[in-house]
């Protein structure tokens, strides 16, 4: 069945890294507060592996399951994420992007636990 709709173009930001029809594990779910909800996929580009955060409006949910590594983490400004506690620690992600062994270890071990769950 084919069901047409409007996007708004920023549920689209970024979207082409991705394959249409293509399963993806979510690996985060992050709600900022007024906006909708983003997930952190895994996609490959210039043959690197790469996570990043597409509007969760681009996607359909297949399971319902989450991972028991992921924790809830509220935030002062009404935004709240599901993911693995190491990953909310701060200056995280920017460690990670740093290309940081200890941080991308951190990563692949979560990682690695999510996708056993998914």
């Amino acid at each position: 069945m084919t069901t047409e709709f409007t996007v708004e173009p920023a549920v689209l930001q970024g979207i082409s890294a991705l394959t249409e029809g293509r399963e993806y594990a979510v690996l985060e779910i992050s709600a900022p507060f007024k906006r909708a909800a983003t997930f952190r996929v895994e996609f490959t580009e210039a043959g690197l592996r790469q996570s990043a955060l597409f509007d969760s409006q681009a996607f359909t949910v297949t399971s319902h399951t989450l991972p028991p590594n992921w924790k809830y983490f509220q935030f002062e400004s009404g935004s709240f994420s599901l993911c693995p506690e190491s990953w909310n620690t701060p200056g995280f992600w920017e460690a990670y992007y740093d290309g940081d062994p200890r941080a991308i270890a951190v990563y692949e071990e979560e990682r690695a636990a999510i996708l056993l769950h998914s």
